[in-house]
């Protein structure tokens, strides 16, 4: 009896321990087949992606994102280097922000650094993220000091679409994700729209619609990794495996590059009453957004005149009624002596428009300027003028905004550019004026452009190109005034 005891235990002890050993087998092989996910911040692990930066097919620059994990906290360092000629002068752009977060969750933002290297611009930034964001800045050697409201964000939500994207359970339609604004330290939403792709397709498509309601576009391969970052202005971020080498010998002139080519020579903007253009490779939905642009019954031709003035709707009288806040106190003190002595807002809007045209001299200045920065530098180009008027205007408490569109740059270029200008509210009524150009009536050559691509049907690399249909000059000659 005994014996047989002590063989059962045995026996026991034997189907215990082969029993261990087929568990153990069996989680080993879970673990071993269980996704490894790249984007899990509990296992994010160091890397780095290069990016090289296009612009109207053109190689203008290189970008990088990468992730570094030291001591107790993971840095996020996302840099820009862009090189290239505008209108005729080298210029050279550097952009750094590194985001500091917490390795343990909730991996909160805990800090950073900033940096902007432009013509004529340098901003060393850092910050911290306690009970109040403080930021420190330097701005051309000189120091300031903010604080903001406590941001909520993490290296969850930096790493957010990555991670569905992998994982597989990215929403079949549409869904929102947050993204931190550096410039005014607000955590803002984006919405995303999961394009259908051809089944030849190995990416995943998505369009995003910014806070700002500009769009762009990106295509991410199934691990979640960045491929493509397409902008609607032609900029283009492709992923690359090494350190893009820039040959800026190589460019055109990236601003005349960028413009639109129109086949006949058009003559002295200002001399054009109206103009009638069709649109080559492209579509005319991109110009059917703003009232100073009309598109004829059959849609195939744009027409416009010269001067832009149209009825404000509602909505536009109503976010515009409570006016500006925050305002420079050197360009109020500027506008409110210069129009000390007129009644009427028009009469302001004249004597500011020559105000600005007459205080900033025009230089190509693709920078990052601040009103801050246009006072002191005197300098800038359309958008800088434009810049400062608004704000001055906002001091004589009329209402303006900024118009992007493009502007013929006359019969030696054949073709037309980027362009900013602004639109004055007077008298329940959007008026049009060109602080650039000193102009109280913008010409017929004047097109605000609203891009809205046809998001199935998206190629960056398409441009389009303008067809003269008809032209009206001014003249009292009826022989005179159309030209073909």
């Amino acid at each position: 009896m005994t014996r047989l005891t002590t063989l059962f235990k045995y026996r026991l002890f034997q189907f215990c321990v082969l029993l261990l050993a087929v568990v153990a087998l069996l989680w080993l092989g879970l673990r071993e087949t269980s996704p490894d996910y790249r984007w899990d911040t509990a296992t994010l692990k160091p890397f780095k992606q290069w990016y090289q930066i296009n612009w109207h097919n053109q190689a203008v620059g290189r970008a990088s994102v990468e992730l570094k994990k030291k001591d107790q906290q993971f840095t996020v360092i996302e840099s820009d280097y862009l090189e290239g000629r505008v209108q005729g002068r080298r210029f050279q752009f550097r952009y750094i922000r590194e985001l500091d977060f917490s390795s343990r969750a909730p991996y909160e933002l805990i800090g950073g650094r900033l940096y902007t290297e432009e013509p004529q611009l340098t901003v060393e930034s850092t910050f911290s993220n306690d009970e109040q964001l403080q930021l420190k800045e330097k701005r051309n050697g000189q120091l300031y000091e903010k604080s903001f409201t406590h941001v909520e964000y993490t290296l969850q939500d930096y790493f957010r679409i990555p991670s569905l994207i992998e994982r597989g359970s990215i929403p079949s339609e549409s869904f929102e994700n947050k993204t931190l604004n550096t410039q005014t330290f607000k955590v803002e939403t984006s919405r995303y729209q999961v394009l259908k792709n051809k089944a030849y397709q190995s990416y995943i498509a998505l369009q995003q619609q910014h806070p700002s309601n500009e769009v762009s576009w990106h295509r991410m391969a199934k691990d979640g990794v960045y491929k493509l970052h397409a902008f609607a202005n032609g900029m283009e971020y492709v992923a690359s495996s090494r350190r893009v080498t820039l040959n800026p010998e190589m460019q055109s002139d990236l601003y005349l590059n960028s413009g639109v080519v129109v086949d006949k020579p058009l003559g002295a903007a200002n001399q054009i009453k109206s103009l009638t253009l069709s649109v080559q490779n492209g579509e005319l939905d991109w110009f059917e957004h703003h009232p100073a642009v009309t598109i004829n019954a059959a849609r195939d031709t744009i027409q416009l005149s010269s001067g832009s003035r149209y009825k404000a709707s509602s909505k536009d009288m109503e976010h515009f009624k409570a006016g500006r806040q925050s305002l420079n106190p050197i360009a109020r003190t500027l506008a409110l002596q210069a129009v000390a002595d007129l009644d009427s807002d028009w009469q302001k809007v004249q004597q500011l428009v020559g105000y600005v045209y007459d205080y900033l001299n025009y230089q190509p200045v693709p920078a990052g300027f601040n009103i801050d920065d246009i006072l002191q530098n005197k300098i800038g180009d359309c958008t800088e003028y434009s810049q400062l008027l608004i704000e001055m205007l906002s001091a004589a408490n009329i209402a303006a905004r900024e118009v992007n569109g493009l502007v013929y740059l006359g019969d030696h270029e054949k073709r037309f550019g980027g362009h900013v200008w602004v639109e004055v509210l007077i008298d329940d009524h959007w008026v049009a004026v060109d602080p650039t150009w000193n102009l109280l009536e913008v010409t017929s050559t004047h097109i605000p452009v609203a891009i809205n691509l046809d998001i199935e049907s998206l190629d960056t690399n398409q441009r389009f190109a303008f067809k003269l249909e008809e032209i009206h000059y001014k003249s009292k000659s009826k022989e005179d005034s159309k030209r073909l």
